[in-house]
């Protein structure tokens, strides 16, 4: 969600300075600091960023995806995740005991 909001804003910067002269002055943050440059040196850098953070977004799916794939055949496999209260209540329901709160 992180990603995907970095993303959002470096479209907004592009599309903010895609129309302004290549000489005008403009302030990028950098490491905390803020630095004047021109357009034209801060526009390639925010499109190669965004490029960046867009390769990184879909690298971390793909793996989220495998890693999900792979949770589901061992819950398969395993027979995880099966609620042990309600198998313990369907085998004999008369040894089910009721608890009194103190």
């Amino acid at each position: 969600a992180e990603l995907d909001q970095e993303i959002k804003e470096h479209n907004l910067v592009i599309e903010a300075v895609k129309d302004m002269e290549p000489g005008r002055r403009c302030f990028r943050m950098v490491g905390g600091v803020l630095v004047e440059r021109t357009v034209a040196e801060v526009k390639p850098s925010v499109e190669t960023n965004k490029g960046q953070i867009e390769q990184i977004v879909m690298k971390l799916r793909e793996q989220l995806d495998e890693k999900t794939n792979t949770l589901n055949q061992l819950v398969e496999k395993y027979g995880l995740n099966k609620p042990q209260n309600a198998q313990q209540s369907q085998q004999d329901p008369a040894k089910s005991s009721t608890g009194v709160l103190v």
